[in-house]
C-alpha cells in the first residue's frame, strides 16, 4: 500500500518458501520489519514503547495488543463512515503468532488491565442489581396476586372491576425486569452463547485471549459466518432455537483477538483453514508473526518506571465509563465519525493503487482477499487513533496516513505468511539485517554500525551474503556505506526511515 512501486517490488522479496498445509500456506521463517510504533499518536506510541522497553517482548505483539485494547472500548461508542458512504464498526480482528516464552500473557495483562477491571465492576453491579430485582419482584408478585384475588372476589359478587383491571394493567407494564450480566471479555463460547451475549440492540463484546487455543477449541471460530457478519456491522442477526424461541441481535459489535503458537495455528488450518480463508474470515484479520526476542532480553535494573502506560489506561477508563453510562441508561447510540475533505483524494489514490496491484502481475494478486479489506481496516484504525488522541471534528488526512502505515505492515505480513511466492536469498537477508540494525543499534541510540562487527556478531554470514543484503537496503534508501579514516566501513542508518519506526532516537 505504499506509493512507490519500487517499495512494493523490494518488499515482495520478504516472502519466503512456505510450508504447505491442507488449510493454507504459512511461512514462519522470515523476520518481519520493525512494527511502526511511530505511526501511533503520542498517547499510544509512548505507552507502547514503554511496554516494549520494560518487557522486551516482540514489538508487533505489543503493537497489536494496543490496537485490540483500543478497539474494545471504542467499538461500543463510535462507528466510522467510509468515504464511499458505508458506515462500519470500529471492531478489529487480530491474530498474533508467537511461541511460548514470548511474554504474551505479561503484555496482555499489562495493557488490557482496565478491560478486566471494567468487567469486574459490572459483575459487582450485576450482583447488586439482582438482589434489588429479587426484592422488587417479590413485592410485585404479592401486589399482582392481591389484585387478582380482589378481581375474582368482585366478579363473584357481580360488582364492577374496571378500576382493578386498570391497576392490573399498569402493574404489568411496570413488572421488574431481570438484570442482565454484561461482560465485554469472552473466551470460550458456542454459537448460542455468542448470540445470547449479543441479544438485544447495540451489545458489545470481545473474544480475547493470550492463549488462543482456548478460543480455537472453545467453538467461537466454528461460527465464522456469524463472526463475519458481526465484523461487517450487520443490522440484524437471528438464531432460531429448537424450543421455538428466537434470539434476535441488532447492531452488534464484536472484536476477536488471540495469540497462538505456530503448531496450534497449523492444526487449526489443517482442520478449517480452507473454510476460514475461503469464507473471508482471515481477510478480516490483522495478522502478525513477530521475530522472537528470546536470548536478547537482558536485565540491567529491576525498578521499572511506568510513566506513559497509566495515561493510556486513563483514556481507556474514560471510554469504558462512558460506555457503562450508556448501557445503564438503556440507550446505546453510537457517534459516526467521518473523514475530512482532504482525506478523500488520499482514499481514492490508495483505492486505485491497491486495485492496480490486484492484477495477475501485481504484488497483491495472491492475497486479494485481504487487499479487498485493507482500506476499510485502515479506516477503522484511523478512527481509533482519532478517538484515543481526543481529536475533534473529522478524521484528518494525517491520521488516515498513519493508519495506512500500520495496515501496510500487516498487509506485507499477511503476504509473507500466506503467499506461495518464493524470492531471492538476498532479499530475505536484507529483512533480517534491517531488524538486527534496528534492535541492536538504532534502539540503543546509535545511527551507524561497523560493518565488520555486524558480520562477526550479526545474523547473516558469509561476507558475500551480507554484502548482497546491504545492497538491497541501500537500494531502498534505508542505509548507506561510509568509509572511516582507516578504510574501515560503516553502515549508516537512514534516520528518516528508522525514526519512523519508533524506538529510541539516534544522534
Amino acid at each position: 500500500m505504499q506509493d512507490e512501486r519500487a517499495r512494493l517490488d523490494v518488499v515482495h522479496g520478504q516472502v519466503q518458501i512456505h510450508d504447505v498445509c491442507p488449510g493454507g500456506r504459512m511461512n514462519f521463517e522470515a523476520t518481519p520489519p520493525p512494527y511502526p510504533f511511530g505511526a501511533f499518536y503520542l498517547i499510544v506510541k509512548d505507552a507502547a514503547e514503554e511496554v516494549w522497553k520494560n518487557t522486551q517482548a516482540p514489538d508487533a505483539l505489543i503493537g497489536m495488543e494496543f490496537l485490540t485494547d483500543m478497539a474494545v472500548p471504542v467499538q461500543g461508542l463510535y462507528d466510522v463512515r467510509l468515504p464511499t458512504g458505508q458506515v462500519r464498526p470500529l471492531s478489529l480482528n487480530s491474530l498474533v503468532v508467537a511461541e511460548s516464552g514470548e511474554r504474551k500473557t505479561g503484555v496482555h495483562n499489562l495493557v488490557a488491565e482496565p478491560l478486566y477491571a471494567f468487567d469486574a465492576g459490572r459483575i459487582k453491579k450485576y450482583e447488586t442489581d439482582v438482589h434489588q430485582y429479587e426484592l422488587e419482584n417479590r413485592i410485585w408478585k404479592s401486589v399482582d396476586a392481591g389484585l387478582r384475588r380482589q378481581i375474582t372476589k368482585l366478579t363473584q359478587e357481580g360488582q364492577p372491576i374496571d378500576d382493578l383491571c386498570r391497576q392490573l394493567s399498569e402493574l404489568a407494564v411496570n413488572k421488574p425486569v431481570k438484570p442482565r450480566a454484561r461482560r465485554i471479555m469472552r473466551q470460550n463460547a458456542t454459537e448460542r452463547a455468542i448470540m445470547d451475549a449479543l441479544e438485544g440492540d447495540g451489545e458489545s463484546i470481545a473474544f480475547i485471549s493470550d492463549e488462543g487455543e482456548i478460543i480455537i477449541k472453545g467453538g467461537a471460530l466454528n461460527q465464522t459466518g456469524t463472526l463475519n457478519k458481526a465484523w461487517d456491522g450487520a443490522a440484524m442477526l437471528t438464531l432460531d432455537r429448537s424450543d421455538g424461541v428466537s434470539v434476535v441481535v441488532c447492531n452488534p459489535r464484536v472484536t476477536v483477538s488471540y495469540m497462538v503458537q505456530r503448531q496450534v495455528l497449523k492444526e487449526l488450518l489443517d482442520r478449517r483453514g480452507d473454510v476460514m480463508r475461503g469464507s473471508g474470515h482471515w481477510a478480516r484479520y490483522l495478522i502478525g508473526c513477530p521475530a522472537s526476542t528470546q536470548g536478547t532480553r537482558y536485565t540491567y535494573h529491576l525498578d521499572k518506571e511506568w510513566r506513559h502506560l497509566p495515561k493510556f489506561h486513563e483514556r481507556m477508563r474514560e471510554l469504558l465509563d462512558e460506555f457503562g453510562r450508556r448501557v445503564d441508561a438503556g440507550v446505546i447510540e453510537r457517534t459516526t465519525l467521518e473523514f475530512c475533505d482532504d482525506a478523500i483524494p488520499r482514499w481514492i489514490e490508495m483505492t486505485n493503487y491497491t486495485e492496480s496491484m490486484l492484477q495477475p502481475w501485481g504484488y497483491l494478486h495472491d492475497i486479494k482477499d485481504f487487499a479487498s479489506k485493507a482500506l476499510e481496516i485502515a479506516a477503522r484504525v484511523a478512527a481509533l487513533l482519532h478517538v484515543f488522541s481526543k481529536q475533534e471534528g473529522k478524521i484528518s488526512v494525517d491520521t488516515l496516513n498513519r493508519a495506512i502505515k500500520i495496515v501496510e505492515w500487516h498487509l506485507h505480513e499477511f503476504k509473507r505468511i500466506f503467499s506461495p511466492a518464493t524470492v531471492p536469498q538476498e532479499h530475505r537477508d536484507a529483512q533480517v539485517i534491517e531488524h538486527y540494525l534496528f534492535v541492536n543499534y538504532w534502539c540503543r541510540k546509535f545511527n551507524f554500525a561497523q560493518k565488520n562487527l555486524v558480520l562477526r556478531n550479526g545474523p547473516v554470514r558469509p561476507a558475500s551474503r551480507l554484502d548482497a543484503a546491504l545492497e538491497c537496503l541501500i537500494a531502498m534508501g534505508r542505509v548507506w556505506i561510509g568509509v572511516g579514516p582507516k578504510r574501515e566501513r560503516y553502515i549508516n542508518l537512514n534516520a528518516a526511515y528508522f525514526g519512523s519506526l519508533g524506538g529510541a532516537a539516534a544522534y
